[in-house]
């Protein structure tokens, strides 16, 4: 742990761990709700059907234009500047600029909605060309639900200003609480509404709405007041549309991450059903991401960016050393359990209905890959927010832009060439090829922002990776043991004795091998909870 700690350090941490521990226990209530949704979208529509297809591709579309125009570009561009005014005692000036920006940003979405909603059709033959040849009935499924989904960047752009000025002014709780009411309206569509692939489509709208109403009563607590303003003069919207472009162009090459692994999957070489087992994969391991990297991520911003505004550098570096210690402490244990537990978890969370062994097969072998990635995928949330802090959104879209590339070559070689030839299914290559592109892109964005900050404590980041790497590998040893033991028993059996064993194993190893996060998080705990 870094040592020779100021007041404002121990002040900013003790923040950060509260603020994090009430994002992260929503966030894992949502993510818990996320996994019920899954498991009822997986009942419902399975892996390998053609509603389950169309619903993979004209999903992909909605999430996109949310994520790249209202998305986290909205948050790492209008956070520091609207935190900004609030630090100059100009509350009138933020609440303008919050008013301009929720105003703008919904024509903008209004307008390319509706400019996707036209030229839809296209869209999905293009990404879904080899599929639609071979099933031509997805086409028209696609293309109807893409159009009522398209409905919901346009509610949740409103709803991600309005989150961001509740961070920004240190409340956190609704806007942790907003993405269970999306989870709930999609289950409640899903369930309710038939055909259950319209009630989904139907569902995120109506979860949109939830996610806006819940965080108004937050607006009135923290006094908002809103105006009919629509500019591009003021000095506020120039700067946020300066901090926004960079981050606009990082979030194309993000969701360009999903559109090459929709584009390969296109091809003949992959079985019907290759997109929706990577989509279920892949959202298991975005649960470590939520509920912790998001969590340390949203509640280490506000902290951060006001000690890069008033130049406390050295604290800031603590704060991110901290922070990542964290995502090593939490993260490589997880990576173990992801690995070895893989087919269990799978199987017992979605293998009933139209979600059978051969969907589980799939799953399962692509979550053994991306779960290599499971530590850079929660480290980026930190590391990312540093750069936003110091109001540097372009070095990350540079970081970025070569990961979208490593992961299309990467992915292409892998499943084309070597796991073709090793006779593995080639979705396993994807998702290898993104995890190894997200390792490297966490490295030089360290490396970069050791080099904009001058240091970052990195002798107790090694510090951590070899103290916290060794409690993994023992607690991977006896999982595997627990795995031999109980092979002949059921999956629950594997999997709680499993659970159980594995991570006793690493918090005793870790205390013995003198991890200081142990002592941490059970002082937060006893203090939190009054033990």
């Amino acid at each position: 742990m870094v040592k020779k700690e100021t007041d404002v350090v121990r002040d900013g941490r003790s923040l950060v761990m509260r603020a994090a521990g009430l994002v992260g226990a929503a966030f894992m209530v949502s993510r818990l709700i996320g996994l019920v949704r899954e498991v009822v979208t997986q009942q419902l529509l399975g892996t390998a059907g053609i509603a389950a297809n169309a619903y993979a591709v004209a999903n992909r579309f909605p999430e996109a234009i949310f994520f790249i125009v209202a998305g986290g570009a909205i948050g790492s561009a209008f956070i520091p500047t609207f935190a900004a005014y609030f630090a100059n005692d100009d509350e009138a000036g933020g609440w303008r600029l919050f008013s301009a920006v929720i105003n703008l940003l919904t024509i903008t979405l209004i307008i390319i909605a509706g400019i996707t909603a036209v030229f839809t059709p296209a869209f999905v033959t293009f990404f879904f060309r080899d599929q639609i040849a071979q099933e031509p009935e997805i086409l028209p499924i696609a293309v109807q639900l893409m159009r009522v989904m398209l409905l919901s960047p346009i509610i949740f752009g409103a709803s991600g200003v309005i989150m961001g000025a509740l961070n920004a002014r240190q409340h956190f709780l609704l806007p942790a609480l907003a993405p269970i009411l999306h989870n709930v309206g999609i289950i409640l569509g899903a369930l309710l509404i038939d055909p259950p692939v319209m009630g989904l489509a139907i569902g995120t709208v109506i979860g949109a709405l939830g996610h806006l109403l819940i965080q108004l009563p937050g607006l009135r607590l923290k006094q908002a007041r809103y105006t009919v303003v629509l500019t591009l003069r003021d000095p506020g919207i120039q700067q946020v549309l300066r901090l926004m472009a960079p981050r606009v162009l990082g979030l194309s090459f993000s969701q360009l991450n999903r559109f090459i692994t929709l584009f390969l999957t296109g091809s003949n070489i992959f079985a019907l059903g290759s997109l929706p087992a990577l989509d279920v994969a892949f959202k298991l391991t975005l649960l470590p991401q939520g509920v912790i990297g998001q969590a340390l991520g949203i509640a280490a911003f506000p902290t951060l960016a006001t000690m890069a505004a008033k130049s406390a550098y050295d604290d800031m570096r603590k704060i991110i050393a901290d922070s990542l210690r964290i995502v090593l402490f939490l993260g490589l244990p997880l990576t173990v359990g992801f690995i070895l537990l893989g087919t269990p978890i799978i199987t017992i969370l979605f293998e009933r209905g139209l979600f059978d062994a051969h969907s589980t097969e799939f799953a399962s072998f692509a979550l053994v890959f991306y779960s290599i990635g499971v530590v850079p995928f929660i480290g980026l949330e930190v590391v990312n927010r540093a750069f936003y802090a110091l109001k540097d959104t372009l070095t990350p879209v540079l970081a970025g832009g070569a990961q979208i590339l490593l992961m299309g070559i990467l992915s292409y070689v892998l499943s084309r060439d070597l796991f073709m030839r090793w006779q593995l299914l080639p979705l396993g290559g994807i998702a290898l090829g993104i995890s190894l592109s997200n390792i490297i892109e966490l490295l030089l964005l360290l490396w970069l922002l050791k080099r904009k900050m001058g240091y970052l404590h990195g002798r107790a980041l090694l510090d951590g990776l070899w103290r916290m790497g060794s409690a993994s590998l023992l607690m991977a040893g006896s999982i595997w043991g627990i795995l031999s033991l109980f092979k002949t028993d059921g999956l629950w059996w594997q999997f709680i004795v499993g659970s159980i064993v594995g991570t006793v194993v690493y918090l005793l190893a870790s205390v013995v091998l003198g991890v200081s996060e142990v002592r941490q998080l059970w002082e937060y705990g006893r203090r939190r909870f009054g033990i």
